[in-house]
């Protein structure tokens, strides 16, 4: 159910797409990038670089008393 919200708050944001296929169940569902979700990639590969710098220079996960 979570993850049920959270896409549909994402397709409301315009950052997926859905598509549906077939009439009755059971349907398949396709989510895809839309190309303003596609602009986001880059802010994610620099939160993704940052975390394994911390990682690697600190040798663990940092924590939220870290900060």
């Amino acid at each position: 159910m979570t993850l049920s919200l959270q896409l549909k708050q994402l397709e409301k944001d315009g950052l997926v797409s859905r598509k549906v296929y077939g009439k009755k169940p059971p349907v398949k569902v396709v989510y895809s990038l839309t190309d303003f979700g596609k602009s986001f990639v880059p802010v994610l590969e620099a939160i993704t670089d940052w975390g394994n710098q911390a990682v690697s220079e600190k040798g663990e996960f940092l924590t939220s008393g870290a900060v």
